[in-house]
């Protein structure tokens, strides 16, 4: 138990640190907390056990903390939440390249001139900047507004009404199991997977289009030729609360990789917007159809007035089956967060 408490609490100080130092001041921290519990063990006569581990880890310091103090000092945004600001912030601005990226493409596949095309790409670099700085400032931002959260959420206040910081207590190192551990991998995805699709479904609808090749091919997505919208007016109406169910799940992710583990707040609110989704897929269900395209603008494609309305009606049977199996996803994952609140509620 002794060696499982070190290695936790070495584990949460590292994943606060740099990567390239991160192995020496793990072992650093490692040899420190073993000499104090030699020295410990030498004074009072008595072994090193579960409750002197504990005390010794306690004196040394919370993790973000003692990670604080390898690191210079920060502005702008916290020592506790600036490395997961950094992440954040790098993934964003790939995200928002590659996009830009997208965009310029079908800009210059539209033009018919080297003048156009030299305008496309000045346009587009305009946008990425102002991108970019809009960007940025929203996760300063939404960083800072957290950085006030996890604050209030840490404090008490004194007698004298000035707020402290609330006492780190090591024995909810013992209390993090397996399936409490955010999967960083999956998070980091997820985030990035809903900030892309803030981007295109509000900025560059037009990505997801139908059309005609020259060769007489048709496509469905971005190509060189004049596209239909492949989404109807009716899905559109749905964008809004898309994106704030998006927005919500960055954020969500974002609290996640700073705290590392799921705790009862963040599993609540995993049940509530996947109860959104659910409530928003079924209402997009009792639309006639959320695609765009129609039996005319498919036929001189397809060639056949029967084709088209085949291809149409499997199209639509598509989305539908994608619709069942998102709110099947939503309740999947509220029944598997109500089994560990249930199972393990007071853990971390």
């Amino acid at each position: 138990m002794n060696t499982n408490l070190i290695e936790s609490y070495v584990s949460e100080v590292g994943r606060r640190l740099p990567r390239r130092t991160r192995k020496d001041i793990e072992a650093e921290i490692r040899s420190i907390l073993q000499d104090m519990l030699d020295e410990r063990s030498q004074k009072t006569g008595k072994p090193v056990d579960e409750e002197m581990t504990l005390e010794v880890l306690k004196t040394y310091g919370a993790p973000e903390k003692v990670a604080a103090t390898y690191q210079g000092e920060r502005y702008l945004i916290g020592p506790r939440l600036y490395p997961t600001f950094l992440l954040v912030l790098r993934i964003v601005l790939v995200v928002v390249g590659v996009v830009a990226a997208i965009g310029l493409g079908i800009a210059i596949s539209h033009t018919q001139n080297p003048q156009n095309a030299i305008e496309a790409v000045l346009t587009a670099i305009g946008n990425f900047i102002t991108s970019v700085l809009i960007a940025f400032g929203n996760i300063v931002i939404i960083f800072a507004i957290i950085e006030w959260a996890l604050y209030r959420a840490g404090s008490k206040a004194d007698l004298k009404g000035l707020p402290k910081e609330k006492e780190w207590d090591p024995r909810l190192l013992l209390k993090a199991s397996p399936s409490n551990l955010v999967k960083k991998g999956e998070t980091i995805v997820e985030m990035v997977g809903a900030f892309v699709a803030i981007i295109i479904f509000n900025f560059y609808p037009q990505i997801i289009g139908f059309g005609i090749f020259s060769n007489g091919n048709w496509y469905v997505g971005a190509g060189t030729a004049i596209s239909s919208p492949l989404l109807s007016p009716s899905f559109f109406h749905f964008v809004p609360y898309l994106t704030l169910v998006w927005v919500l799940t960055i954020l969500l992710d974002i609290v996640l990789l700073r705290l590392g583990h799921w705790n009862v707040l963040a599993r609540l609110s995993l049940i509530a917007l996947k109860i959104v989704n659910i409530v928003i897929a079924a209402a997009m269900l009792g639309v006639p159809s959320l695609l765009a395209i129609t039996t005319a603008t498919l036929t001189p494609a397809m060639g056949n007035p029967e084709a088209a309305r085949s291809l149409i009606t499997l199209l639509n049977l598509f989305v539908r089956i994608a619709l069942w199996l998102g709110i099947f996803g939503s309740i999947v994952e509220i029944i598997r967060s109500i089994s560990r609140l249930a199972t393990n509620g007071t853990n971390p």
